[in-house]
């Protein structure tokens, strides 16, 4: 019998989920006041503007100089000309600022600095959503990750990636049972509010040296889902026909209880980690324990979906061998383990580690 379960996913931390789009410095202005970017219709902004504003327009846009239209457009917006508006952090103000004081145009500064990517939306009405295939995507590693520690296999390297999927599922395309395995696309119960954030990178080990990737001069910008955001749609989990050959189908519900397995021990590495090499105290509370945690594993199981959700969250226990960059001009390393990881920062280069939260948390809830 197909197993129809219609789900609800809670988001307990910052989710960015790419969709190959960034907000256009034609399409937006920060409002310094709101401590909002509003996203506006480009061609509504074009309507409101007067003959001799028009002419100026026409003529910047057509250049390639990226600070004198950002200047531009702040200067010529109207707050008649309405838009989405997204929650900005008080250091993104500053840096949007001072990048429109600039006097000169640095094109590798204005460029590299202030790309904004958003988090996957619907193209109709704008609303954030979370795509069916990046949750089962989550579902699918963690069940692969179970599945590999019950049978005690380990050892297999990045090259023999897709040989370990079919020895753990016995099945390959049309016999893999995850073709059976369907999530719809998830979307919101309430307006989701969005925030966008810097992505910031930290050593698992207690250092005083930045790490590589935080050394860099381009930012990382994020437009975020914020924590307690809740989504709603179904998972299906069909039986194989008769004719089938496919030899291991999913169990619906053996495929959430490896889930909520899975990812509680990646949780729990996470929260040690950042309390040991941060000094980070919050984690706990930031989960929404207290919500959920008398439900875990009956009708509540942790999931990490998006992007910068660690490199454990996405690979085979067991099964790990991740490239680790050395720096320039040296070979790179590969290890079971990460040795950093990504974190939601209100700034780029935070002084303190207190309000750092890591990305990609979230709680399915089975509402049937």
């Amino acid at each position: 019998m197909n197993k129809l379960i219609n789900i609800r996913l809670h988001t307990i931390s910052p989710i960015h989920i790419g969709c190959d789009d960034v907000y256009e410095p034609t399409s937006f202005i920060i409002d310094d006041k709101k401590k909002k970017l509003i996203e506006f219709d480009p061609l509504e902004f074009v309507k409101a503007l007067n003959p001799e504003g028009l002419k100026e327009f026409n003529k910047t846009t057509a250049g390639d100089n990226l600070l004198a239209i950002f200047k531009l457009i702040k200067r010529l917006y109207k707050p008649t000309v309405k838009g989405k508006e997204v929650e900005v952090t008080n250091f993104l103000i500053e840096h949007y600022n001072k990048i429109l004081n600039m006097g000169t145009f640095d094109k590798k500064a204005v460029i590299n600095q202030f790309i904004i990517n958003k988090t996957a939306y619907n193209i109709q009405n704008k609303n954030p959503y979370i795509p069916g295939s990046s949750l089962k995507g989550s579902l699918r590693t963690a069940y692969l990750s179970i599945l590999a520690n019950i049978k005690g296999i380990k050892g297999y390297f990045k090259d023999k990636d897709k040989k370990l999927e079919v020895e753990l599922l016995g099945g390959n395309f049309n016999t893999d049972p995850f073709r059976l395995v369907k999530v719809s696309d998830l979307v919101p119960v309430q307006k989701i509010e969005t925030k966008i954030v810097y992505a910031v990178n930290k050593k698992k080990k207690k250092s005083d040296k930045d790490t590589i990737a935080d050394k860099g001069e381009i930012y990382q910008i994020f437009e975020v889902i914020q924590q307690g955001s809740i989504f709603e749609g179904i998972l299906k989990v069909d039986n194989p026909l008769e004719v089938s050959e496919i030899k291991h189908p999913v169990n619906a519900e053996n495929l959430l209880l490896y889930a909520h397995k899975f990812y509680a021990g990646n949780l729990k590495q996470e929260v040690e980690i950042m309390h040991d090499a941060l000094g980070i105290k919050h984690m706990a509370g930031i989960y929404g324990n207290a919500r959920f945690k008398d439900r875990f594993k009956q009708n509540a199981f942790l999931v990490r979906i998006g992007r910068h959700s660690g490199a454990e969250a996405v690979t085979i226990e067991g099964n790990r061998n991740i490239k680790i960059m050395q720096g320039k001009e040296k070979s790179p390393l590969w290890l079971d383990h990460s040795t950093t990881f990504w974190l939601a920062s209100e700034e780029p280069r935070p002084k303190s580690n207190d309000n750092l939260i890591p990305f990609g948390w979230a709680v399915i809830e089975v509402v049937n």
